[in-house]
């Protein structure tokens, strides 16, 4: 039982951090393409920290995850694994022919 519970804390502690992650890339990826714009606002830098820490202190990125991210992604996920694949094939023949000049 304490076992179990601590199993479950640590997965829960995971799961938080991932989920953190995955927002705090998308964030970003936005801001690296909208850096022009933001540059404009007052108090980027400010507001930027202040979301960060909202993230992290108030699960903020579970929020963003689960009312953007997932259900973007999940309309998606035929054509992202189709994506995937064909990477898999690229990358299988790269190998391929790599092994094949040693």
């Amino acid at each position: 039982s304490s076992s179990l519970s601590a199993t479950k804390q640590w997965y829960q502690r995971r799961v938080r951090g991932l989920t953190y992650w995955i927002v705090y890339s998308y964030f970003g990826i936005l801001e690296f393409f909208s850096d022009y714009l933001l540059f404009w606002i007052p108090f980027y830098s400010l507001i930027k920290c202040s979301f960060l820490l909202w993230m992290v202190n108030y699960n903020g990125a579970s929020l963003i995850y689960t009312r953007f991210i997932r259900p973007f992604l999940s309309v998606r996920e035929d054509a992202i694994d189709s994506v995937v694949d064909r990477v898999e094939d690229v990358a299988d023949k790269l190998d391929d022919y790599i092994q094949k000049d040693d």
